[in-house]
């Protein structure tokens, strides 16, 4: 079962329709580290949008920080 709490914070889930894009460069490619959920590429990315105050990417999901909530989304679809 997946955690409620993060950092002490409430995790919501989000509708499975509800997706978010994220534009990976190189850069964030080379200093990023995929089996790191804090240092995943995708992770430094988001981190980069506005109004996404921090971000973790795993095989098996993506959550995103606004505010005092963090937000749940399904694992990250590879895009060639």
């Amino acid at each position: 079962m997946p955690k409620t709490e993060l950092d002490g914070l409430l995790v919501i889930e989000t509708d499975e329709s509800e997706e978010i894009t994220v534009a990976v460069n190189p850069d964030d490619i080379e200093k990023g580290d995929e089996a790191d959920p804090e240092q995943h590429p995708i992770a430094i990315a988001l981190r980069r949008q506005s109004g996404v105050d921090d971000a973790r990417v795993s095989k098996r999901e993506v959550l995103v920080r606004r505010g005092d909530q963090w937000f749940r989304y399904g694992a990250p679809k590879r895009v060639s």
